[in-house]
């Protein structure tokens, strides 16, 4: 099976990439490289929080997140 990581980031950076094109069709090549280095570097930032993995879990119904309940967090209301 594919890791979550590697999902999370398919499942934002496929439709992602494809808005970019879409929307930069008729901009110069630069500005959309530029817009996917941006892409890229967002993913890069979700996955290393953990939030991809959360991301995969939450679209493919699979329980368990990053953090489990019983642990304490970072941010506690």
């Amino acid at each position: 099976m594919i890791p979550s990581a590697v999902l999370g980031a398919l499942i934002l950076g496929v439709p992602a990439t494809l808005i970019a094109y879409w929307a930069l069709y008729r901009q110069p090549r630069g500005i959309f490289w530029f817009a996917f280095a941006l892409i890229l570097v967002g993913l890069g930032y979700l996955g290393g929080t953990g939030a991809l993995s959360d991301i995969a879990n939450t679209v493919a119904g699979e329980t368990g997140l990053a953090v489990a309940p019983g642990e304490p967090s970072i941010i506690e209301p």
